[in-house]
């Protein structure tokens, strides 16, 4: 019993039990308030319309635009619809064709939705049975009575992922880092503690930021060349390492300045945006679905900036530059709000100020 009580007397046992009770629940009170009514949100996914002939479509368009139960943004053609949905600005394109309510008597006509694979599981769900069902309605309401339904769906995959293992790299490449370099800087902060005594705050400091540059070039150097050795990824090597410098470099600068705040606590505050990043990433339900007090807080943390940069990386089409700045920014501001708490003076500094002052 003895040695029971000792061992819970210690910061490390009391730590453990704290994250044991600490990490579930949060997780339980975030998810379950940023997912809670998420697939009933369907009006917040948007929906790209290309009309091939606006004068021959436009009772069409004006069905689509009324009963689809998203928000539709009227493209001025395929290529431009394409080029939005591969930036996130739409999840699906529908094509309508030009001749399609004039030679609906005379045979079979297509409308063609395109679906971007790289969107989640859940929305890509949503939109295939959605295509379905806005065909079917709109051959009630043009074509009433028709025993062979003239309107028919075309679907086309757009950026499709043929291989399950490369649909993980978003998250090896964007999410993996933050929690190896938030592991990483515990021990950091452990061996801080062993050699403190040895050298002043500001020279430990800096010692260790080399040591953590130089790993956020080195690592990422090296994972980037093993994933295009092996697997077939649409950007460049020299695309793929720049962009994982920047994750690495982002992740390494949140998770240090949780440190610097809370000391040995420092793994709690870390530990409590990871269900805010998963969740804000937009790869298990679109960003746009989320309770709206979470939809814009993925841009203020690394692994939703790295996992949706890599998702472009990996499968092609859309633009990083975006997620780039996003980590620069998120860089610039936590590396120096640590070096603002460092050069803060601690309450043991006071205190020895001023028993000096009154010593004199």
């Amino acid at each position: 019993m003895k040695v029971i009580v000792e061992f819970l007397k210690t910061k490390p046992a009391k730590l453990g039990i704290t994250f044991s009770i600490f990490f579930p629940f949060i997780f339980l009170l975030i998810w379950m308030t940023g997912y809670n009514g998420a697939t009933e949100r369907i009006d917040q996914l948007h929906v790209g319309l290309v009309v091939e002939n606006t004068e021959e479509s436009r009772d069409v368009l004006e069905f689509l635009t009324t009963e689809a139960p998203f928000q539709t943004i009227l493209a001025s053609s395929k290529e431009e619809a394409l080029v939005d949905m591969d930036s996130g600005n739409t999840d699906m394109v529908i094509v309508i064709p030009a001749n399609l309510q004039t030679t609906l008597v005379d045979g079979a006509k297509s409308l063609t939705y395109y679906l971007n694979d790289r969107n989640s599981e859940i929305v890509k769900s949503i939109m295939e049975g959605f295509s379905k069902k806005l065909t079917d309605q709109l051959n009630i309401a043009f074509v009433p009575g028709a025993k062979q339904l003239p309107i028919q769906s075309e679907i086309i995959n757009v950026n499709k992922i043929s291989n399950f293992a490369i649909s993980m790299l978003p998250m090896i490449l964007g999410f993996i880092p933050f929690i190896a370099l938030m592991t990483m800087n515990i021990q950091f902060n452990i061996a801080s503690m062993i050699v403190k005594r040895q050298f002043g705050k500001w020279e430990l400091f800096f010692g260790r930021q080399l040591v953590l540059a130089s790993i956020a070039i080195i690592v990422p150097l090296l994972l980037s060349a093993a994933i295009k050795m092996f697997l077939p990824v649409a950007a460049s090597f020299w695309q793929l390492w720049s962009f994982e410098v920047l994750v690495f470099i982002a992740s390494i600068c949140f998770t240090q300045l949780a440190f610097e705040l809370l000391g040995n606590y420092g793994p709690l505050l870390n530990a409590f945006s990871v269900p805010f990043q998963l969740m804000t990433a937009g790869n298990i339900i679109a960003v746009s679905m989320l309770t709206p007090f979470y939809r814009d807080l993925g841009s203020f943390l690394p692994a939703p900036n790295g996992i949706q940069g890599a998702m472009h990386l990996v499968y092609g089409g859309g633009d990083v530059m975006s997620y780039a700045v996003n980590l620069i920014m998120i860089s610039i501001v936590t590396w120096g709000l640590t070096v603002l708490r460092i050069a803060w003076p601690s309450k043991a500094t006071i205190i020895q100020k001023n028993l000096g002052q009154r010593a004199a």
